[in-house]
């Protein structure tokens, strides 16, 4: 019984479909872009922190299909610390842990800071001249996002003398005047962006050799996608057109075939032996910034972040089509018939009957048909055979009561 619950386990097992690589996202400190302290005021004019709260781009890394990639973000969530190893996931921004945070309510506000401030604007000098604040550092443009960010998260507002602690007044001049832009009424926020997709639909068709099999349709956020296959001779990846589209052979790492479309057909040559192609539609689509990461387990406690960037990522999703081999047409020629007109000429030849009368056998009233050979002749033989065999079988006996 054993052994058949584990065979049926194992069994089971090997139906199940492999799980899709989960994206994972962790704190990366090598990634860190620091900012300068500044010090912030809750909504009694208390001080947060007496000695300060410092202010900086939290550097991620997000591995997906075995590929890393990075990214920076600012925290959401101010009375939280950061664990470095706590794994994030995305999650909706009506999704975020803390009952206490505004981010739900205000998170369209701090995706317009996130728009308009460093590093989506990569020249945090060019933030300076938009907001009339020239030649500010980079330092005080991280300081001033983040201190306005909290402020629609945690409903702190930024100390006004001395705000930094710093000696240089001019520094400190500089984080509240784009602390200011960046919480005025020109902030009158961006909704959530959509989460960069792509899938084809549906992942397997079949059709015959001779034909145009589809369509596959491919559905995006990104602008466009490539297709990558190992094609045999006489299968050619086209639109719904029928004009051919670009694409990569998988062992191709490094080959660029972006097309544009929303159909994939493959059109199969007569005469082309049955087979299959699975092939993949892959882009590069955008992590825009503004999206909510938050602690995978729930249970624990880490600071809340959003993408403060936008961050290629790479989409995929396969398919596969099959052909079986093509209906050859069968042309028929029908030849008209010619009728010719015979003329047959029958002789009858006259015919001479000659009758014999044989005596009819005695006690045979039957008429049989003579073959030329008498039937007496085997008979007589057969009753000797059988007088014989008689004979021998009574001298046997006779011996035997001898």
């Amino acid at each position: 019984m054993g052994a058949a619950v584990l065979g049926a386990s194992l069994l089971l097992l090997s139906a199940l479909p492999a799980a899709a690589d989960a994206v994972k996202v962790t704190p990366y400190p090598d990634k860190d872009e620091k900012g300068m302290g500044v010090f912030l005021l809750d909504k009694e004019g208390k001080l947060v922190r007496k000695e300060g709260t410092h202010a900086e781009l939290i550097g991620l890394k997000i591995v997906k299909d075995g590929e890393e990639q990075f990214a920076t973000a600012y925290c959401v969530e101010l009375p939280t610390p950061l664990e470095d190893n706590t794994p994030l996931e995305e999650a909706p921004w009506g999704e975020h842990p803390n009952p206490k945070s505004k981010f739900k309510e205000n998170a369209a506000k701090v995706n317009w800071i996130l728009h308009h401030s460093y590093p989506t604007v990569e020249d945090h000098a060019k933030v300076g001249e938009a907001f009339g604040v020239p030649d500010i550092g980079k330092s005080s443009v991280i300081a001033a996002t983040q201190a306005a960010i909290w402020h629609f998260t945690d409903e702190v507002t930024l100390r006004e003398d001395n705000s930094t602690g710093d000696a240089d007044d001019k520094v400190d001049a500089d984080v509240l005047a784009l602390y200011k832009k960046l919480t005025g009424p020109d902030n009158v926020g961006i909704g959530a962006e959509p989460t960069p997709t792509l899938s084809i639909d549906p992942k397997e068709l079949e059709g015959k050799a001779g034909t145009l099999i589809g369509p596959f349709t491919v559905k995006t956020s990104a602008d466009q996608v490539v297709i990558s296959a190992e094609v045999p001779k006489g299968v050619t990846f086209t639109d719904k057109d029928g004009k051919p589209l670009a694409v990569v052979n998988k062992a191709d790492v490094n080959a660029e075939a972006t097309v544009k479309v929303g159909e994939v057909f493959v059109k199969v040559d007569q005469g082309v032996e049955p087979g299959a192609v699975e092939f993949t539609v892959s882009a590069t689509t955008d992590l825009h910034h503004g999206r909510l990461f938050v602690a995978s387990d729930r249970r624990q406690k880490t600071q809340s972040l959003v993408i403060a960037e936008t961050t290629k990522v790479d989409a995929k999703d396969s398919a596969k089509v099959k052909w079986t081999e093509g209906t050859t047409e069968t042309t028929t020629t029908t030849t008209p018939a010619t009728t010719t007109e015979t003329t047959t000429t029958t002789t009858v030849a006259p015919s001479t009957t000659t009758t014999t009368n044989a005596p009819a056998g005695p006690g045979n009233e039957d008429d049989l048909a003579s073959t030329g050979a008498s039937i007496f002749v085997p008979l007589l033989i057969g009753l000797g055979l059988l007088g014989a065999g008689a004979a021998a079988l009574i001298i046997v006996r006779r011996k035997k009561t001898a």
